[in-house]
């Protein structure tokens, strides 16, 4: 065997291993991060966060695969959540909005899901799923560039910015949830820049408002029931 056909041979065997590994990242990370939080928190609520988290980043596979993109199976990473990598050129930044706000949207509803087990069931773990999923979608609408509502405040104007500005400072003042005072500290950010869109989309701004208020009011009420995931660390 010549020397020059070991490296085409390696080559061959990385080639055809690629595609495996790709696929096995989504259930092995899947696994380290239940792992992690079923030996921090207990089974349940490992499940259910989960759960929450998986349904999130759905939300932005989903989406961007019915704009037509290609887009990868989540990967989570165990203590700080989870991403969907996906690929477009050119992509309008109301589209990129759409994205990144629907990931908010399907994790608002696993904690409605959550609520109802928790109904269902009396089961506090579920209460405190819920509660925790509000908390976390809310906090992935933060506006800058880590979080979702980075993404979708670029598709926003100052008019549609100092909306949401003004509701997030309504809503802590109704709530007493620190969350949306940082909502409104990135917004208040966001409003010194200069990436403000040539047509913005008011109907995005008032899509971004009702994401907020759900959640955060899913949170608020979750908490007052008696049981409180914060308050139990």
């Amino acid at each position: 065997m010549s020397p020059a056909a070991i490296p085409l041979r390696e080559n061959r065997v990385k080639a055809a291993a690629m595609p495996l590994l790709a696929k096995l990242v989504f259930p092995l990370s899947l696994l380290a991060f239940i792992g992690v939080y079923w030996s921090l928190l207990g089974w349940w609520f490992a499940i259910g966060i989960t759960g929450s988290v998986l349904l999130h980043e759905m939300g932005h596979y989903l989406t961007v695969r019915r704009f037509g993109f290609k887009a990868e199976l989540p990967t989570f990473l165990p203590g700080f959540g989870a991403f969907v990598r996906w690929t477009g050129g050119n992509v309008d930044s109301g589209v990129r909005a759409i994205i990144s706000l629907a990931g908010p949207l399907f994790g608002f509803l696993s904690g409605v899901l959550a609520y109802l087990l928790y109904r269902e069931t009396g089961r506090q773990v579920w209460l405190a799923v819920a509660e925790f999923a509000g908390w976390l979608n809310l906090l992935n609408l933060t506006p800058v560039s880590i979080f979702d509502g980075g993404a979708a405040m670029s598709a926003l104007g100052r008019h549609q910015r100092t909306q949401i500005l003004v509701f997030s400072l309504v809503l802590f003042f109704l709530l007493h949830d620190y969350l949306f005072l940082i909502l409104a500290g990135g917004t208040a950010y966001r409003l010194s820049t200069h990436d403000v869109p040539a047509e913005p989309r008011q109907g995005l701004a008032v899509y971004f408002i009702l994401l907020a208020a759900v959640n955060g009011l899913l949170s608020w009420y979750c908490a007052h029931q008696g049981y409180s995931f914060f308050r139990n660390l």
